[in-house]
């Protein structure tokens, strides 16, 4: 049952994002696409293989997932809330679309911890909230720099 819940959210947050205005290139999306997607990857092995503070289940449905919310959801919903506001709204308007995706990915980690599809130890929702605003934090970050970097080029 999860599997097909996650499945079903992971092709809607795709749909959704592909047929969203989106204020930001393709080139400007496809990097923070692969940074976000660096950095939460590293960050489910640091948590759950290195200090197990997070444990997957092992059942073959439940693991594909968990890969799924990992691999999928979380950078499609980061960048939905990134995509959601335009370039020039105020620190209020991004804030908020900040903290709405991070509860949407808090509601859609509820889903897969009754499934059992992870477990926490020493860990809490919390911890993952802040996780994702972080995560947000650090994706307009790269926007910053990718905007610095390639879009304005070196000045000589």
């Amino acid at each position: 049952m999860a599997f097909s819940i996650i499945v079903y959210i992971a092709w809607l947050g795709i749909s959704i994002f592909y047929a969203m205005k989106k204020p930001y290139s393709k080139l400007e999306n496809s990097a923070l696409l692969f940074c976000l997607l660096i950095v939460d990857i590293n960050r489910s092995w640091i948590t759950n293989e290195e200090l197990k503070v997070i444990t997957y289940s092992t059942d073959p449905l439940n693991y594909s997932a968990y890969i799924i919310h990992r691999t999928f959801i979380t950078p499609m919903i980061i960048l939905i809330g990134i995509n959601s506001v335009s370039r020039n709204s105020t620190v209020v308007k991004k804030a908020v679309a900040i903290l709405i995706s991070s509860f949407v990915l808090i509601l859609i980690k509820i889903v897969l911890l009754e499934f059992n599809v992870v477990s926490f130890h020493q860990w809490n929702l919390f911890y993952d909230y802040l996780y994702y605003v972080l995560l947000h934090l650090f994706g307009y970050f790269v926007l910053y720099c990718y905007n610095s970097f390639v879009l304005k080029g070196v000045k000589k």
